[in-house]
């Protein structure tokens, strides 16, 4: 027994001090989004100076995380933390639920939710979506793939639902993996210590339960079918052409998560999932071809206009290349969300600087000349990153233990 726990010791010095890095490299990243939305939104508290906030915020967070290391022993032993996770998710997704419903969309200044709404409406009143204004008079830039996606949600009264659902899901995916029960706690924890995530939330954005519904695919793909994603081609071209037709950034994870693969498959293979593929993406965009107006007024009035108009066009290209370049490097699930960090990390954070170069710190943040909220979208690669990381460790563990 003693030789087991010297070789496990040995393990754990000398293969984890990688992820030791990158993990706390990911907490950093973790508190400095969290951090610029304390900066911004926290003015509103006038009494209390902005620097007070975020310092606040970053002691709560180190005083918890302290608790934490303090009782995972017991976290770990305790035999019925599964149930009371579930019971705590199932709370808090009611908790969600009452804030949608307290929140009126019409009062908010970003109008991700009524850009969902105009898309839905649009469609199913059969107009051509992205003419039409929402509450704020702005044009919707969501994609076909959003209108199946929010409509469940829309037919059951506020498409800000899907924000309660989508935590509800990802939350019981992460108290059914395979991890030990304190490390369920940490990603928990992390999710709910998010200003981020509680301005998607009350913002009724559908940017991180986008991400989320995503990863929760491809983590889901993986670890079913692992060296043989492409076993069900027909069914695996029905979920990335549903997922394509959502955000251009869901092309990154995508790409590292396929293209490698894809190579490597038959020529039969190939030609089968390029055809469901493409089959797909024109039947989920059909709602919108059938309504489709001349090509002058597409050009002016179509949806990549906005969706690429926070960042350069080279670094726009350049993170929609490096994927094809990464993807032969992915060897594992977590491989997949640490390069979707850097290349969109890199995109949205390289973009933030700039704008401040360009515009000043104070106009960036306050002037609403970037929206941060392009931020949060990363935090879901943090969350499903650890996730997979903590999989991965487990069975690495039992296997140099036997």
């Amino acid at each position: 027994m003693y030789f087991y726990v010297k070789k496990t010791e040995f393990y754990i010095l000398n293969i984890f001090p990688y992820f030791v890095a990158k993990k706390y490299f990911l907490f950093v990243l973790y508190l400095a989004i969290n951090s610029i939305f304390i900066l911004k939104y926290s003015v509103r508290f006038e009494d209390i100076p902005v620097f007070v906030s975020v310092i606040t915020y970053l002691a709560f967070f180190l005083f918890f995380y302290f608790i934490y290391q303090k009782a995972i022993n017991f976290i770990t032993n305790f035999k019925r933390i599964k149930f009371l996770l579930v019971v705590f998710s199932l709370i808090f997704f009611v908790f969600l639920v009452f804030i949608n419903l307290k929140v009126d969309g019409l009062s908010l200044n970003t109008d991700r939710w009524s850009a969902l709404e105009v898309l839905i409406k649009s469609v199913l009143n059969g107009k051509y979506p992205y003419d039409v204004l929402d509450h704020l008079g702005n044009t919707t830039s969501n994609l076909p793939g959003l209108f199946y996606i929010g409509l469940p949600f829309y037919l059951l009264g506020d498409v800000g639902f899907l924000q309660p659902f989508t935590f509800l899901l990802l939350s019981l995916f992460i108290i059914f993996s395979e991890i030990k029960n304190d490390k369920k706690v940490v990603v928990l924890f992390l999710i709910l210590f998010s200003p981020a995530y509680y301005w998607e939330v009350i913002g009724k954005s559908d940017l991180m339960s986008n991400c989320i519904l995503l990863l929760l695919f491809i983590s889901y793909w993986q670890q079913k079918f692992q060296g043989k994603v492409f076993k069900r081609y027909y069914l695996l071209a029905f979920f990335v052409s549903l997922f394509v037709l959502t955000r251009g950034i869901v092309v990154i994870p995508l790409t590292l998560f396929l293209f490698s693969k894809y190579l490597k498959i038959s020529i039969k293979s190939k030609i089968y999932f390029a055809f469901c593929f493409l089959f797909f993406l024109f039947l989920f965009s059909l709602p919108i071809l059938i309504n489709f107006p001349d090509f002058e007024f597409v050009k002016e009035h179509n949806p990549f206009n906005h969706q690429t108009a926070f960042a350069s066009k080279f670094l726009t290209i350049l993170s929609l290349i490096l994927p094809f370049i990464f993807s032969s490097k992915v060897k594992k699930t977590s491989d997949i969300f640490l390069y979707s960090i850097y290349i969109l990390g890199g995109l949205v954070f390289i973009t933030f600087i700039l704008n401040i170069i360009e515009e000043g710190f104070y106009n960036s943040i306050y002037g609403n000349l970037f929206d941060i909220s392009y931020l949060s979208m990363i935090l879901p690669f943090i969350f499903f990153y650890l996730l997979e990381k903590f999989k991965e460790n487990s069975v690495n563990i039992k296997q140099t233990v036997k």
